[in-house]
């Protein structure tokens, strides 16, 4: 199969995957909206970790198990738990649309710590990048004179956790399998949404037919999204896949308006349009430095 044709492959990938979990978010907020968030997410993990432990089985990896108590495998699910926990607060609280394009503004952050860190250099274009979709953010959550909301301090945090757990992504060795991390990220979600619900008093109840289908369909949602994100960076060009990550925000934003009449406002949309436009011309200009730089 020639380049064009596998960074195709990779670019429908990440659409698919983005979408996914723009959708899984959709459920998971009309869920949390009348259950505790530690049923919802529990009740999830336990199904998606059936159901990756099961494919496992399928692709004769089971012996791969011991890689959850990896160090990187276990900083990956404790950061993923840190993300699911204030993720789902933030989503009772606020827009679909709105939460998920403050997440986008990770590759910025990423950009931000590598540069700080020293692991690489950035050039004048790309932290100007970096200031202006954090422009973007400050539009989209608006503080006012008391500071940020709770719910936008929450998204906000959440993409900080995000970029760990991206970061720490690049530490888990690529023997491990794709459903290995489902399964460790399940099971620490589960662990540390236990753990949140037994601190906030969390009440429990039976959930109706339509919850429990709600339920199944979000592990299975992730388990797609997390399989299609994997397949969308096999054997293509970075470069050309990763701008399709911003695919899920126009989703978010749709069905924000047609379930629960989210639209955001003109400053708000702004900022969403920068952040995605600074992530664009980021990447953009990565990809160019990268080839400057590859022997010929």
């Amino acid at each position: 199969m020639d380049q064009t044709r596998i960074n195709r492959r990779g670019m429908a990938a990440m659409t698919g995957a983005t979408t996914a979990f723009a959708i899984n978010d959709a459920m998971m907020k009309y869920l949390v909206a009348d259950m505790a968030v530690s049923e919802a997410v529990i009740l999830r993990g336990l199904v998606a970790t059936t159901l990756a432990l099961i494919l496992l089985w399928r692709v004769d990896r089971f012996a791969t198990l011991k890689e959850i108590f990896s160090r990187a495998v276990l900083l990956r699910s404790l950061l993923e738990a840190a993300v699911v926990v204030t993720y789902m607060q933030a989503l009772r609280l606020m827009p679909l649309g709105l939460a998920t394009a403050i997440l986008q503004a990770t590759p910025l952050m990423i950009t931000a710590y590598a540069a700080m860190a020293g692991r690489e250099s950035v050039g004048p274009a790309r932290w100007l990048a970096v200031l202006v979709g954090f422009a973007g953010v400050i539009m989209i959550v608006q503080p006012d004179a008391s500071g940020l909301s709770w719910a936008m301090s929450l998204a906000v945090l959440t993409a900080v956790f995000v970029t760990g757990r991206d970061l720490s992504n690049r530490l888990v060795p690529r023997h491990v399998p794709t459903y290995l991390i489902v399964v460790a990220a399940s099971l620490a979600n589960i662990l540390g949404c236990g753990l949140f619900g037994l601190a906030a008093g969390d009440v429990w109840r039976w959930p109706s037919s339509f919850e429990t289908l709600l339920i199944v369909a979000t592990a299975l949602f992730v388990l797609a999204a997390t399989s299609l994100i994997t397949l969308s960076f096999r054997g293509t060009e970075v470069s050309a896949v990763s701008p399709f990550r911003y695919a899920g925000v126009p989703v978010a934003l749709l069905i924000g308006v047609i379930v629960w009449a989210e639209a955001p406002d003109a400053l708000a949309m702004s900022g969403i349009i920068l952040v995605i436009g600074a992530g664009l011309f980021a990447m953009r200009d990565e990809a160019r430095r990268s080839k400057a730089q590859s022997p010929i």
